[in-house]
């Protein structure tokens, strides 16, 4: 429980503050694009208004070279009414193919649209007197610019993700310090308290027994030792949350055994209390089944499960139950159809304590217990527990053991 909220925390505070930061990314990555395209839309606006001509406050000459500088390669090309060429203006040394000029001309035009983007040109064309100027600038430094800006913040968000992840695992350690605290508290608590209570019902029980002997059969004595056997099982049951929770004082016996001997001896004595109830098992086992565990606790599982279906299933009702493997896994179903839990209740059937109808559960003589204990020895063996259910039909505890 304490490492199911230990990583919950790890990922709401990586989640939140990595969203800032790639927000903040984003933010800086939109502005510096609209800024970008700001500047080449007013250039080539300005190399179109001016025929192809490059305006001459931005015009500077290299003496080295005695070529122009301080403005990107562009080419422009007038064309008539009738849509045929007129001029063909290159700016500095950029070097065109005529048949490469009429191609991203024609593409250009073809597009339905003033400004645009092909390939690494960006285009403009405006109305003129004579007809239309098409104008393309080389915009590969933009582009370029543009593809070394995003893979800098994305290396610069990845490396944030993983700090943030660090951070966010050192300050779960601290937040769920209190909580580990008062938690293994509350484990301390029930363990000592379960050992000491069953002094005192052995007391109880003994006595009553003694005096069952003398006086015969009284129905207060028969409430005393009900009431005491009931305080028992719940007892025990505690013990048995204590031992699991606590990993350290719980050792497992593991050694290999045939499941399927231990799933029919575990389910064929339960035919005859299910025959008094005037409902119906149906045992089905694959044989041969062999699985590296331990037995006491897994015959504990299918008791919890079984004893669980004889109690909350309807009157004359089926419980049937299975056992089969599938490539690697091991798998047994316990179905019994009765009521069965609603869909949204069915997150909460394994908690400790949870009962659905807490009236029929008193009745039956459920403390909610017995799932939870189920789930945390099925999770000890490595395996999953399952529940599906059709409310007011039927309903299917499925373990899975590797």
């Amino acid at each position: 429980m304490i490492r199911k909220l230990q990583i919950k925390i790890i990922i709401v505070i990586t989640l939140i503050l990595t969203s800032a930061v790639f927000g903040i990314m984003f933010a800086v990555n939109t502005m510096v694009t609209a800024e970008n395209d700001h500047e080449i839309e007013t250039n080539i606006t300005r190399i179109a208004a001016l025929d192809g001509l490059l305006p001459q406050e931005y015009v500077t000459i290299d003496p080295y070279t005695n070529s122009q500088t301080g403005y990107t390669d562009s080419f422009s090309v007038q064309i008539n009414h009738n849509y045929s060429v007129r001029k063909i203006v290159l700016t500095r040394d950029i070097v065109v193919k005529q048949e490469d000029v009429i191609g991203y001309v024609n593409t250009a035009l073809q597009s339905g649209k003033t400004r645009g983007e092909l390939g690494n040109y960006a285009f403009c064309i405006q109305s003129k007197p004579y007809g239309k100027i098409v104008v393309f600038m080389d915009i590969t430094s933009f582009q370029q610019a543009k593809k070394n800006l995003i893979f800098t913040t994305s290396l610069i968000g990845l490396m944030t993700i993983l700090v943030f992840f660090g951070f966010a695992v050192a300050i779960s350690f601290w937040l769920v310090k209190p909580v580990r605290k008062t938690f293994n508290k509350q484990k301390l608590f029930i363990s000592n308290a379960s050992h000491e209570l069953k002094t005192p019902l052995a007391v109880i029980n003994a006595n009553a027994d003694v005096l069952k002997t003398e006086i015969g059969v009284n129905k207060w004595l028969g409430y005393i030792q009900s009431e005491t056997s009931r305080m028992n099982e719940l007892v025990n049951e505690l013990l048995c949350l204590a031992r699991l929770d606590d990993k350290t004082g719980h050792k497992m016996i593991i050694s290999e055994f045939n499941l399927s001997d231990v799933f029919l001896q575990t389910m064929l004595p339960f035919e005859s209390k299910v025959f008094e109830l005037g409902k119906t098992l149906e045992i089905e086992a694959q044989p041969d089944i062999m699985y590296k565990g331990d037995i006491s606790t897994i015959k504990h599982i299918l008791t919890i499960l079984i004893d669980n279906a004889i109690k909350y299933s309807d009157e004359k009702g089926l419980i049937s139950t299975k056992l089969y493997s599938h490539s690697d896994k091991r798998i047994i179903e316990v179905f019994n159809t009765g009521m069965g839990v609603p869909k949204e209740k069915l997150k909460k059937i394994f908690e400790r304590f949870y009962r659905q109808d807490e009236a029929r559960d008193r009745k039956s003589g459920g403390y909610g217990l017995g799932l939870a204990i189920a789930k945390a020895s099925v999770e000890a063996h490595n395996g999953k527990i399952s529940v599906q259910s059709e409310y007011g039909k039927w309903i299917r505890f499925t373990v899975t053991l590797s």
